[in-house]
């Protein structure tokens, strides 16, 4: 099972060579690309782990596994994961929102 989470995201980002040379000689549609790379294997992950959780509760609901705690804490990184997600995207909005007030 992958998570992904903070480290996972910092890590992909620094990866990204596009997102890497912000402050060197990569162009606007370079870091945008890389970003938007980065923010859909986020989404990726996060989709993956929710499947991952899903299938944890309905093997045990149909009494293939009796481990719980595997359930319980499949259960728990995909909230972890999704409420990430969520803080992402709503961070993600209040600044697209902020630069639309912005008068150039």
């Amino acid at each position: 099972m992958s998570t992904f989470g903070v480290a996972g995201l910092n890590a992909a980002i620094a990866a990204n060579p596009a997102v890497g040379s912000i402050g060197g000689n990569g162009s606007a549609a370079n870091v945008s690309s890389g970003i938007g790379n980065s923010f859909s294997e986020f989404i990726r992950s996060t989709n993956q782990q929710q499947t991952q959780a899903d299938q944890a509760v309905q093997g045990f609901v149909e009494g293939k596994t009796d481990n719980v705690q595997q359930v319980v804490l499949a259960m728990a990184q995909a909230e972890m994961s999704f409420q990430l997600f969520m803080e992402v995207r709503n961070k993600l909005t209040d600044t697209y929102n902020e630069l639309m007030r912005m008068q150039f």
